[in-house]
């Protein structure tokens, strides 16, 4: 029984609260004058699956690092809009407007490229 009355005074507790708490967002409008992102900052976004300033590389994963600035551009819109397929991709590209896709793309073309040391795709024996 004093289980049921604590459950129910503390329904009642929280239910006050909750009403009395008022919640109020910014409208986006407010953020308008903000500086705009930059590139290395979107581009850290990256890093899981590219690594640290896109140096990474593997059979799956190409660097960032170095890669020509139309090329960026050109594939992050293709994964946005859908019209080259992968498994994540476009649903990482989706979020990103054309003006952070071009600041991303020129931090990326202006790092030093990473060479992959690897001279084939397949382990060697």
């Amino acid at each position: 029984m004093k289980r049921i009355l604590l459950t129910v005074l503390s329904c009642i507790a929280c239910q006050g609260w909750a009403d009395s708490a008022v919640i109020e967002f910014t409208p986006a409008e407010a953020f308008a004058k903000d500086k705009p992102v930059s590139g290395q900052v979107l581009g850290d976004n990256c890093s899981a699956c590219h690594g640290t300033h896109g140096a990474f590389f593997n059979e799956i994963m190409p660097p960032l690092a170095g890669m020509d600035r139309d090329t960026f551009i050109r594939l992050m819109l293709a994964f946005k809009q859908g019209v080259r397929p992968t498994i994540v991709m476009n649903d990482v590209a989706k979020p990103y407007s054309r003006e952070e896709i071009e600041r991303m793309a020129d931090y990326f073309s202006n790092l030093p490229a990473q060479p992959w040391s690897r001279q084939t795709l397949h382990e060697e024996k």
